[in-house]
């Protein structure tokens, strides 16, 4: 598949995955104290699955965040993805566990899939944040939004939400690059 398309499926996913953060959100405002209501209820179905869609939207973006910068990345680039993309596969496998299995108390391998996925996204976000910040290929905010990931997760834990933040930190992206999708990696112009 040719570069631009990876970039504009990643742009695609983000913009997806924006969507359905900011939807979780509202649903959680729809359905308050409830937070995912009880389990095996209409608003449980509908935010953990909003929040599984999300999930899945961010892996497609981070194929298309790295495969646009991949050549000017540097060392911390490909441990950085790595680390996230594992993440992320891992917190979306324990979204699907819950949605499936409908216990998010959950067993091992649901606790285990969580906490190293989270863990991913703690240390991976980071990682990959600092390598876009630069690489130059996109806007530096690009990065700096990637960075701050993890705390606005961390910041957001206490407050039950807001995934809103996170739906437009994802279109951010989204939209960094989808403005960059027709340039090769390699081509790509450095942007500060």
């Amino acid at each position: 598949m040719p570069t631009s398309r990876l970039v504009q499926w990643g742009a695609i996913g983000a913009v997806i995955a924006g969507v359905a953060w900011a939807v979780s959100d509202v649903l959680a405002l729809l359905f308050p104290g409830q937070e995912e209501g009880p389990l095996g209820s209409t608003s449980f179905y509908l935010i953990e699955s909003a929040d599984a869609i999300a999930t899945a939207g961010m892996l497609a973006a981070l194929v298309g965040l790295y495969v646009v910068q991949a050549r000017s990345l540097g060392w911390l680039g490909m441990p950085g993805f790595a680390v996230t993309f594992i993440g992320t596969t891992l917190v979306l496998l324990s979204q699907l566990l819950v949605l499936i299995f409908l216990d998010r108390s959950g067993g091992t391998l649901l606790q285990l899939s969580f906490g190293l996925g989270a863990l991913g996204w703690l240390v991976g976000f980071v990682l990959f944040g600092i390598a876009t910040y630069r690489a130059r290929v996109l806007p530096r905010w690009a990065g700096l939004l990637l960075v701050a990931y993890p705390l606005i997760i961390i910041a957001a834990l206490p407050l039950e939400g807001p995934l809103i933040l996170f739906g437009l930190l994802w279109l951010a992206l989204g939209y960094a690059m989808w403005t960059r999708r027709d340039m090769p990696a390699e081509q790509a112009p450095r942007v500060t």
